[in-house]
């Protein structure tokens, strides 16, 4: 992943994400598993002693992972979830994947936090970030898998997407067309990411988005894109629309 643009809304919340969360309460234990195969004794020790912001990958990683499985709850979640996030989305913590960080927010119900406007601000500015930033980024299915993971709906994210007003927009949708999806059996275009819910709302609008007819989806948003577009438009971006649009609509034929 390269560096966020500095200065940029995403960045400032980044910067910000522990002192948004002062309000919850430092841990004073941290159940685990019990078995003492799993190792968690000197973990959560280091968890429970060390300030939140000298938390590195090692420890808040493996926590990251397997919380709320064989270790944590809900309630220290909150408490290591900012810094956890800071990590992550730094590329300073390239373990667990954004997606399953994203999942273990959801199963703590992050959405009744105190900070919950706070993390809908945060990913509403790395959804336009991908959408914005020139240069090269984690792919944007990534991030929309993990958002639709936290938040459970990704209509707005797919609208903000359709508008393919900005180069990195074009390129990104590319990119997924070409390289992220598979035409399953029953002749849909799939992400092949494999941590999206596949009974959830969020995958169930992306096949929509990707497979429908309609003036709502990614094959209307490429048309209307190339409605829009003028002699200044660069070769690449235009070459890059009918490379999209062929795998659209020639998987329906």
């Amino acid at each position: 992943m390269a560096p966020i643009m500095e200065g940029n809304a995403l960045g400032d919340l980044i910067d910000g994400l522990v002192p948004a969360f002062a309000a919850a309460p430092r841990p004073t234990r941290i159940d685990a598993c019990p078995c003492g195969n799993c190792g968690w004794q000197d973990t959560v020790e280091t968890l429970l002693r060390t300030p939140l912001t000298r938390l590195g990958p090692d420890e808040l990683g493996r926590y990251a992972f397997s919380v709320l499985n064989t270790v944590g709850s809900a309630e220290d979640l909150r408490y290591f979830a900012p810094r956890i996030l800071h990590l992550s989305l730094t590329d300073e913590l390239l373990l667990p994947d954004l997606e399953l960080i994203a999942d273990a927010l959801a199963r703590a119900r992050w959405r009744s936090w105190p900070e919950a406007p706070y993390l809908h601000k945060l990913f509403d500015a790395l959804w336009a970030d991908v959408l914005h930033n020139t240069t090269e980024w984690w792919d944007a299915e990534a991030v929309l898998c993990a958002l639709g993971a936290a938040e459970l709906r990704i209509d707005g994210h797919l609208a903000a997407w359709a508008r393919l007003d900005t180069p990195p927009a074009v390129e990104r949708l590319h990119d997924l067309v070409r390289t992220r999806l598979h035409l399953s059996r029953d002749g849909l275009l799939r992400p092949q990411n494999a941590y999206w819910q596949q009974d959830g709302p969020a995958y169930r609008t992306l096949l929509d988005w990707l497979n429908a007819d309609g003036p709502h989806t990614a094959a209307a948003a490429v048309e209307a894109a190339f409605a829009r577009a003028t002699a200044t438009t660069g070769p690449d971006l235009l070459e890059q629309l009918v490379a999209v649009h062929d795998v659209l609509t020639t998987h329906r034929s």
